[in-house]
């Protein structure tokens, strides 16, 4: 113990040595804690913010493209319509000269870009008769009520350039006709086009061969659409108030349901509902009815659509039901079945006898019939015999009386025809529905219309054998299929 140096003189310098190291630790400790916080909050605003302000970027760019594409829609008078007929402004169907001056003032309108909103007023003053002069103002009162309308939602009374077109369509009919034989006959299916704005001519003559005469059209499907359950309209429209009137479109697979909506819905409005709602959400004609457009007439009342449920009441619809020959219906589903399960082959359908039972799931539950030819007794007849209001309206009409099929189901409900957009010409046609047919070749060459017109306006030729023909005569529903002017093919 003698032999070691003292160590008590040094214990206060160990102490602060020892104090000084722990502060440092300490220290280090708490500023890597620091580092740390700041990266974590770092790492929070880029994974929550940076995203966030690209969201509000891209929707004020959406913004300001919306707002500015807004302005091609508030003066249609001035936009270049895609007419697709150069006959429509030729001076050949203007009997004076100053037709032809009227018509070069309107080519150069239609150019003009302008945000004046007297040039209504003004094209409508040049489009004047012979016997009315040329500067005759209408009522103010009038004109400024006329200027204030709002071109992006529906004016049934306001005047296009459509209006205009429409009374020299006769004229280029008689012209077409007159120059290029491969028409006569073909009037109203030219019309049709026509009122489109489809330049008729870039359709090849090999195309209009294969298309049937009118004629031959009527023959096999009758003059005028035919359609059950009109007798109801009446009744419908005093139950119901207008402003929650609706249509709602159903029908079996194949049937071409979306076709009947997509011409209802372009072409037929309730003025009560768009005044109020606007065009896109106010017309009234509904994609499908709250159960689902292809489920049975019994599940009405069951909502199954998602959009649908707890908004609109069953009593406020009128059901409009698609239809389609029994024959060519099955023919279809053994094409494509959808849900419909039953034993059948490509080689041998639709293998009807008693025991083949088809079983077909839909959104609000299963249905089950004996044969397919019972699948199409039982789901039109649910329609067909139903108490509440409905229309069944034929499939071929829609192909080949589509005007006069959307007045009738528009009247019923109390709507009206209204001039569609400025692109869509006199009258909205489907002409790309791929229940009508795909069309074919680029351009306005061909197109779906054309096939359906192609493919429907000849006689019904049914490939079935003897046996499901004998079988479909016994079962079908003969007061359905006669209430629409079907007939049973003969049996060899």
């Amino acid at each position: 113990r003698n032999s070691f140096i003292p160590l008590q003189p040094y214990v206060p310098l160990l102490c602060s040595l020892n104090s000084e190291l722990s502060y440092c630790t300490m220290r280090a400790r708490k500023n890597n804690e620091r580092r740390t916080s700041q990266e974590i909050r770092a790492k929070k605003l880029l994974q929550h913010w940076i995203p966030t302000i690209c969201v509000i970027i891209g929707l004020v760019w959406m913004g300001a493209s919306l707002y500015l594409f807004s302005f091609s829609f508030q003066e249609p008078i001035q936009r270049n319509i895609p007419l697709g007929i150069g006959l429509l402004h030729s001076p050949e169907f203007d009997s004076t000269k100053k037709g032809q001056e009227q018509s070069m003032e309107n080519d150069s309108l239609i150019k003009k870009n302008s945000n004046d909103k007297n040039n209504n007023n003004k094209r409508r003053n040049e489009r004047q008769p012979k016997g009315q002069e040329k500067g005759k103002k209408n009522d103010t009162n009038n004109n400024k009520k006329k200027d204030k309308t709002d071109y992006r939602t529906i004016n049934i009374e306001t005047p296009s350039p459509k209006q205009h077109h429409e009374g020299k369509i006769q004229d280029i009919l008689t012209n077409l006709t007159a120059t290029h034989p491969i028409y006569v006959g073909r009037e109203k299916l030219v019309k049709m086009l026509l009122e489109m704005w489809i330049d008729v001519t870039q359709i090849d003559d090999s195309i209009w061969k294969q298309v049937p005469l009118w004629e031959d059209i009527t023959k096999a499907h009758g003059k005028s659409p035919v359609i059950y359950g009109l007798n109801s309209c009446a009744a419908f429209r005093e139950s119901v108030p207008e402003f929650d009137r609706r249509v709602g479109i159903a029908g079996m697979f194949n049937t071409g349901t979306n076709l009947l909506a997509i011409l209802l819905q372009h072409n037929c409005v309730m003025e009560s509902r768009i005044k109020k709602l606007g065009r896109k959400k106010g017309h009234g004609m509904e994609w499908q009815v709250p159960w689902g457009k292809h489920s049975p007439a019994w599940y009405r009342g069951e909502g199954h659509v998602k959009n649908f449920i707890g908004k609109i009441d069953p009593d406020n619809l009128l059901v409009t039901t698609m239809v389609r020959h029994p024959h060519d219906w099955m023919s279809s589903m053994c094409r494509h079945g959808y849900t419909a399960k039953w034993n059948h082959t490509s080689q041998n359908c639709p293998n009807l006898y008693n025991g083949n039972e088809v079983n077909a799931n839909f959104g609000p539950g299963p249905s089950h019939h004996a044969s397919l030819a019972h699948m199409w007794n039982d789901w039109n007849g649910a329609y067909y015999n139903a108490t509440f209001p409905r229309l069944l309206v034929r499939f071929e009409d829609v192909i080949f009386f589509p005007k006069e099929t959307a007045r009738r189901v528009c009247s019923c409900v109390g709507g009206k025809l209204f001039t569609p957009k400025e692109h869509d010409g006199l009258f909205h046609y489907v002409i790309d529905s791929a229940k009508v047919g795909v069309g074919h070749g680029p351009g306005l060459k061909r197109n779906g219309l054309i096939d359906a017109w192609i493919k429907y306006g000849k006689p019904l030729k049914i490939q079935m054998k003897e046996s499901d023909l004998k079988f479909a005569a016994e079962v079908l529903n003969q007061k359905i299929m006669s209430s629409f002017n079907w007939d049973m093919p003969p049996i060899p």
